[in-house]
């Protein structure tokens, strides 16, 4: 399913930060964040200084059982389904899918996250730049 791109760049340049900028621009819509916004307002990757937004409306999280959850009001993707996405999407810049498996493996080893078979390959490659990530040389 192809998601949504929205951006506000006026909004943007107000806000202190991309949280602020999404809560003020998607708080209480029919928008739920997905893909890269979805990890970076949950946390998993640094957040980017770009005002695109990437999205699905509820609706179409509920036909195709995309698995969501509100933040007072702000809608994302589940953890496990925003990396699940990112991993089924070759499109997505590699650094966004490394800081957010990085972020998951050193807060708990991956202990919380459930990968879809078709894209366990995917996970393999990319866990091993993960669990590298914050070593120092």
């Amino acid at each position: 399913m192809n998601y949504h791109i929205m951006k506000n760049p006026e909004l943007a340049a107000t806000c202190l930060s991309k949280q602020e900028y999404f809560r003020r621009y998607l708080t209480n819509t029919d928008y739920v964040l997905c893909i890269i916004s979805a990890a970076e307002y949950l946390g998993l990757c640094n957040w980017t200084t770009d005002p695109t937004v990437y999205v699905w409306t509820k609706q179409e999280c509920a036909e195709h059982s995309i698995k969501m959850e509100s933040h007072d009001g702000l809608y994302c993707t589940t953890i496990n389904q925003t990396i699940n996405d990112l991993l089924a999407d070759e499109t997505i810049d590699e650094q966004v899918i490394q800081e957010s498996l990085a972020e998951l493996y050193y807060k708990n080893n991956y202990a919380d996250l459930t990968i879809r078979p078709e894209n366990q390959a995917a996970f393999e490659h990319y866990c091993v730049w993960a669990e590298e990530y914050y070593i120092q040389v």
